[in-house]
């Protein structure tokens, strides 16, 4: 702690996970400090991750970060050569992990030994790393934490756009991602068994169901679990027999393929400012897809945990989740940590890593003391004014709903506030109800700001503390035009 004082950093929360644990985001804390370094930074790189009960805050030195985020987004615009290379090494790994996590869920892990249940784990372990290290890279929090890569692309194509009101309508139009999601694959399920069975074949709604639902009831698990559970696809299913929009969700995508085609011919755009499109889109759509897997690859883990679980007599399997990925050898050999270490974790604790010496974890009163003394910790109880980027204009006023998770979506009510960290597309059904939605993440080409544009919802993204500020029930003014949001 004496080092990072004397340095005087910068301190400040860049983003929070929900539902999270140290399994998750292990590797990727361990490799900030490596992104930070080759990024620019000539001073020791600092990265502190700190977990608060299941929420994990990733805090980095101000400058240090903005000086990695526009390397990387320089990068990923002007070297093409590398970013196909990134963008082809981090497609292998996903569907490679996708793949392992489906197998490794088959097996009999109550049949096996101690060395055995290693040696199957540790072949998804080091899928997840790479998965996890390509994928903070390529689309995440350094990237665009603070607007670096969206702010270079909405840049560069003002310049075939000159004039402001046409720009904002044609950029809403061009970055709507137009490959369906996972999710939307599921619906397009659901509503062709539905179609299917109205017309023909009443008798194969059951098998038809448990088939989708075995193939897309892990979308919902996030990091923790359960999986959704069968009736809420029963749901989905009678929905799409009384009114089935999700039907012709295939042709509304190709359609708005060929109008963004259409308006990029009459606009003139150059093969670069069609490749900055490009860009645009596939990185909120990587995102999705990377989230995806991630939900996948931890509702096949289950299975294991829950043995090794019953093995070292522990009764909440998740507490083993705030192990570091590369302790597992040891707690299964030796069972160091010990999980009173684990539980300790949970609650709250520290990772600090600054590429000069081991990883340190700080539980407990010295992970309260160490993360005091950083100076971050905000008093929101007074604030009534949050400042934020328009990512669509408008002004409403509604009650609050805080949104994080799927779970949380049936408190979701027509015509509230939804505030959320950052929204993705399982939050859909929740987003379609909303006022206006405000997250404290994200820039202007992340999901709540295209999907905002897309349903012409006011929005404003990058607020930084506005799940900290607000609450359910709160009475809200969202300005979205002025990127402002007030306390009423």
């Amino acid at each position: 702690m004496n080092k990072i004082q004397k340095r005087k950093y910068n301190f400040e929360v860049f983003d929070r996970f929900y539902h999270a644990h140290w399994f998750l985001t292990g590797y990727s804390c361990r490799n900030f400090s490596k992104l930070l370094r080759a990024g620019g930074n000539k001073d020791i790189p600092i990265f502190i991750g700190v977990m608060k009960n299941d929420v994990n805050l990733m805090i980095f030195d101000i400058d240090q970060f903005n000086r990695a985020g526009h390397f990387y987004a320089d990068k990923m615009v002007n070297d093409h050569t590398w970013r196909a290379k990134m963008y082809k090494k981090h497609t292998y790994y996903t569907k490679r992990f996708f793949t392992a996590g489906e197998q490794f869920r088959k097996l009999t892990f109550a049949e096996m030994t101690n060395q055995q249940l290693l040696r199957e784990v540790n072949k998804l372990i080091l899928l997840q790393k790479q998965v996890r290290i390509l994928g903070v890279m390529l689309n995440g929090l350094v990237l665009d934490g603070r607007n670096h890569l969206s702010t270079m692309i909405r840049d560069e194509l003002r310049n075939h756009i000159p004039d402001s009101r046409n720009f904002e309508q044609s950029w809403s139009i061009l970055t709507q991602v137009t490959t369906p999601s996972l999710r939307q694959k599921k619906d397009i399920a659901i509503a062709r068994l539905a179609l299917r069975v109205q017309q023909k074949y009443p008798t194969d709604a059951e098998k038809g169901l448990r088939k989708i639902y075995k193939q897309y009831c892990w979308l919902d698990y996030m990091y923790y679990g359960p999986p959704a559970p069968f009736n809420s696809f029963q749901e989905d299913f009678q929905r799409a027999r009384k009114q089935n929009k999700n039907f012709g969700l295939t042709g509304s995508l190709a359609k708005t393929a060929q109008r963004q085609q259409k308006l990029m011919q009459r606009l003139r755009f150059d093969t670069r400012a069609k490749r900055l499109v490009w860009l645009a889109k596939y990185i909120l759509l990587q995102k999705g897809w990377r989230k995806d897997v991630e939900y996948h690859s931890f509702y096949c883990y289950e299975p294991f945990f829950r043995e090794l679980a019953r093995r070292k007599g522990i009764k909440d399997w998740r507490n083993i989740l705030y192990l570091l990925p590369w302790e597992l050898e040891g707690f299964i050999l030796q069972k160091k940590p010990k999980i009173s270490e684990l539980k300790k974790r949970r609650l709250f604790s520290c990772l600090i890593v600054d590429g000069t010496k081991p990883i340190r974890m700080l539980t407990g009163k010295k992970a309260r003391a160490f993360y005091t003394k950083l100076g971050i910790e905000r008093k929101t109880s007074r604030v009534k004014h949050i400042e934020g980027q328009c990512a669509y204009p408008g002004k409403v006023r509604g009650e609050v709903r805080v949104i994080n998770s799927p779970v949380s979506m049936k408190k979701m009510k027509q015509g509230a506030v939804l505030v959320s960290q950052a929204t993705s597309p399982d939050l859909l059904p929740a987003m379609k109800q909303a006022a206006a939605i405000v997250t404290s993440t994200g820039g202007l080409i992340c999901h709540a700001a295209i999907t905002a544009r897309e349903l012409k919802i006011p929005c404003v993204v990058g607020t930084k503390i506005v799940t900290e500020v607000l609450k359910d029930g709160d009475l809200v003014e969202v300005d979205a035009t002025k990127g402002v949001v007030r306390k009423i």
